[in-house]
């Protein structure tokens, strides 16, 4: 009820202006043709009498901007009569009219299209600021609601998986062999849970962390991160590492990015009796391209549009292990600092995956 009555309100109010509005533009081309009579022909008003022309279509719509434009064109020519100005005959001080408003009906059409296309621009705007701060309320609700469930996931999947082990290993003899199997296949696929529970959450944080910016020496990062992986380098992995130029980011988020690449290639690279990876970059303008760069499977170019998408595998699980996750969370945290990252491969013949970062704040 109350919501119509100011609509209502506003649609009286509106009228009024628009009236008041027409009111206005009617009285400023009364003291024009005064001028005009006066000063004719001496002066020329063409200009004048397009002033309430152009405020009476801009402010009130081209109906009245039309209708201004016709009494526009009569008092003009009333003007000429008046005070004999060329037209001496009446035949063609209303041909001039004719002409003159259709000149300034010209006008009032355009001024009024440039208004409504301006409006509409105006309420498209609207429509897409409020699209985006719906969308962005919707991904942080998503977020949210990722980051709430992987959390819960962690502490049930963590008491399975350590009750099994604990069976398996305490009391093995009260136990015959198909529920060892059951029991094996239970640790391995609860481990398997605990570790896409962790992607889930890692993915959650690279878009929610706050990004601390600071210079980093990516050769020391590096170091730390091949270091860090020790345990699951085989013995055949060689690194290849090149002179890499600092950069300005977020060391931590930064640092998931050379894990995850460099536990992709070495994944991907493990049929492979010598397995290489090359790292190292390249100084782009007002960004470095940095590369992690192997000698493995690699993939058909054709599915590189879908490599960073959450979830989306290339190989099955038998074939490589993993959630899907890894490189998604690279390109979040990538996007994050405003860079890019893409991959260039061949079957069979490696792949390189090339990000960029920021060299300067």
């Amino acid at each position: 009820m109350i919501n119509k009555i100011i609509s209502r309100l506003l649609s009286i109010l509106d009228k009024r202006s628009r009236a008041f509005i027409i009111l206005s533009g009617l009285v400023l081309i009364v003291f024009i043709w005064y001028l005009d009579y006066i000063t004719s022909p001496e002066l020329s008003f063409l200009i004048f009498y397009l002033i309430p022309i152009v405020l009476v279509s801009w402010y009130a719509g081209r109906v009245p901007g039309f209708f201004i434009s016709g009494i526009s064109a009569l008092a003009w020519s009333a003007a000429d009569v008046l005070t004999i100005h060329e037209y001496t005959q009446i035949f063609a001080a209303f041909w001039n009219a004719i002409v003159k408003f259709s000149v300034f009906s010209a006008v009032s059409y355009f001024v009024s299209a440039l208004r409504k296309s301006i409006d509409y621009e105006k309420e498209l705007n609207r429509r897409l600021e409020q699209s985006i701060d719906e969308l962005e309320f919707t991904n942080k609700e998503l977020e949210a609601f990722n980051y709430s469930v992987s959390h819960d996931l962690r502490t049930p999947l963590i008491v399975i998986e350590g009750f099994s082990r604990r069976l398996l290993k305490k009391e093995p003899d009260k136990l015959d062999a198909d529920c060892i199997d059951k029991l094996k296949i239970i640790e391995t696929n609860s481990q398997k849970m605990l570790s896409l529970v962790e992607k889930l959450l890692a993915f959650s944080r690279s878009g929610r962390q706050k990004i601390n910016l600071s210079y980093i020496d990516m050769s020391e990062l590096l170091s730390s991160v091949v270091k860090a992986m020790t345990p699951v380098i085989s013995a055949g992995t060689q690194f290849k590492v090149n002179p890499l130029p600092p950069a300005y980011g977020d060391e931590i988020l930064v640092r998931q990015v050379f894990y995850n690449l460099l536990s992709n290639a070495i994944k991907f690279s493990s049929r492979r009796e010598d397995i290489i990876i090359e790292i190292g970059a390249r100084i782009g303008g007002d960004e470095n391209i940095y590369y992690v760069k192997d000698n493995g499977i690699g993939f058909d170019m054709r599915q590189a549009g879908k490599l960073f998408d959450a979830f989306h595998r290339l190989h099955r699980t038998e074939e490589f292990e993993g959630t899907g996750l890894g490189l998604a969370i690279v390109q979040r945290i990538i996007d994050r600092h405003g860079g890019r990252v893409w991959a260039e491969s061949s079957i069979d013949e490696g792949a390189v995956f090339n990000f960029t970062l920021p060299n300067k704040g």
